[in-house]
């Protein structure tokens, strides 16, 4: 839904594809939870775990002086370089190939490519590493669209070198799911960078992103290759509101200054999202920095000239806390993607200039002072189960494990709205609305990916040939909203002036 004056809003300003979706721990619906975690959890936390993990730790800080452990290098002994006498766009034989296909998130895709595109618009492949589990995918999908029965399969190792590479000279993109993507997609990113293959994923790895920008933007400018990371709910919303404030203040010949941003979120983590947390925080990577002449620089601010960006933005981000926000008139605290989120528009910052110092604030809000406290409880279960291991394995007891996922129900009852206020320097101000109707994290992350790569083959992104490691809305701009808008399941943008 495009909203426009003729459009029927809420009292919120949504439509009404969100009139029957109810928010987590609605009502009193939070007390049964808030009087458990908060009386009987949270002591024994504070009583008993605390102490251990304190003991843990330093046990752990004493082995590390005596056997340092070194970080990981993502990129290490993966070749950058481009390939020679690769194959032009026209010679290759498929449009693009889903990677990961067989997942959660990927089988999503699949479906969705199914439902809405089938095989008379796009030459594509499915890909994976056993062949068994993409024919059973494959029966699957030819019980939603008899076309799926002549898909073709490809059986490809993500960490052999040779196979990325083979896969990427086949296509003119690869959509990739094979997260965590520090463990499962540096030689394929690597492979497209150097193949000119467009690229597009949902990562939400920032560290793996900045060694994605420092190894492969340069190459990626001189193949041709648009190599886009966070093409889903990390973090397409986000970068998407910040773009078109901007764009609205410039079509006034003003400038955005600040957004303020206000999430509304309800989902549930699937196994994949919950191993790649634990993978990114407890296995730390080298610091990835670019350097511009003896200084260095963080590679997501890096510029076009792979220098450093005029351009940077100041973020302010709650972090275990929760308050009253009187300008938003409802409880609010910290949104666990806010981090990832905040990085990627610092890219698109950096890339297209919205202003030389963007303001950045984001917070999740909630149904009242319990829900809020009991998402601040729930943040803090899962920073102790990164730092204290035994803590992880009984949480891990109730939690999917990877490949597993949320089920239909859950997803149809979730949702997100993303309320942005933005102000420009000469004191205009405009609200941006963007909501998906459906579960964001997983069902509608399949679909942002889809469109992200879709706009890749798109005329208009060849004529403007826009190459190197880019973020969404840098890659695609207005028209990733309008195909969102138009192919969504329940898919809301809007945004107006505020006196």
């Amino acid at each position: 839904l495009m909203a426009d004056s003729t459009t029927p809003l809420m009292q919120d300003g949504y439509g009404p594809e969100f009139k029957d979706k109810t928010r987590t721990y609605a009502g009193c619906s939070a007390l049964p939870q808030f009087l458990l975690q908060t009386f009987v959890l949270f002591p024994v936390w504070l009583m008993v775990v605390v102490p251990l993990m304190l003991i843990y730790q330093g046990i752990v800080m004493l082995v590390r002086l005596c056997s340092p452990v070194k970080p990981r290098d993502p990129f290490k002994g993966i070749t950058t370089e481009p390939i020679q006498n690769r194959p032009s766009m026209d010679e290759r034989k498929l449009d693009f190939v889903l990677c990961g296909a067989t997942g959660f998130t990927g089988t999503l895709a699949a479906e969705y490519l199914t439902q809405i595109y089938g095989m008379k618009k796009y030459k594509w492949a499915i890909a994976g590493r056993k062949q068994s589990k993409l024919e059973n995918l494959k029966s699957h999908l030819a019980t939603i669209n008899p076309e799926m029965k002549s898909l073709p399969t490809i059986v490809a190792n993500n960490k052999n070198a040779d196979d990325m590479e083979q896969l990427c000279l086949k296509t003119k993109l690869v959509m990739s799911t094979v997260g965590p993507y520090v463990l499962y997609g540096s030689e394929l990113v690597a492979a497209c960078a150097r193949a000119g293959t467009h690229y597009v994923d949902i990562t939400g790895e920032i560290a793996w992103v900045r060694h994605v920008i420092e190894r492969l933007d340069a190459t990626a400018r001189t193949t041709g290759a648009r190599i886009v990371n966070c093409c889903g709910h990390d973090s397409v919303p986000w970068d998407l509101v910040v773009y078109e404030a901007s764009k609205a203040f410039r079509k006034q010949g003003d400038e955005l200054k600040d957004i303020r941003i206000f999430d509304e979120f309800k989902g549930v983590a699937s196994g994949g999202t919950i191993a790649t947390l634990f993978e990114s925080f407890q296995k730390p990577l080298t610091k990835s920095k670019r350097k511009d002449g003896d200084k260095r620089f963080d590679p997501m601010v890096t510029n076009s000239e792979q220098k450093k960006a005029t351009s940077k933005i100041v973020t302010s981000l709650p972090k275990l806390c929760c308050y009253y926000s009187k300008e938003n008139e409802e409880y609010v605290g910290p949104f666990v993607m806010a981090p990832v989120n905040s990085n990627v528009v610092k890219r698109s910052n950096a890339l297209l200039g919205y202003t030389e110092r963007l303001k950045y604030y984001e917070v999740e809000t909630h149904s009242g002072c319990m829900a809020a406290w009991l998402s601040v409880l729930q943040s803090l279960w899962f920073a102790t189960a990164i730092f204290f291991p035994p803590w992880k394995v009984v949480m891990m007891m109730t939690l999917p494990s990877p490949g597993q996922g949320p089920s239909r129900e859950q997803m149809q009852a979730g949702y997100l709205k993303v309320k942005a206020i933005a102000r420009s320097h000469a004191g205009n101000k405009q609200v941006v609305r963007l909501g998906f109707s459906v579960d964001p994290a997983y069902e509608d992350t399949a679909r942002m990916m889809v469109e992200c790569g879709l706009c890749s083959l798109d005329e208009a992104a060849e004529k403007e040939g826009v190459a190197g490691v880019i973020s969404p809305m840098v890659a695609f701009g207005s028209r990733l909203t309008e195909r969102l808008v138009r192919n969504g399941r329940g898919c809301h943008f809007s945004i107006g002036a505020v006196e």
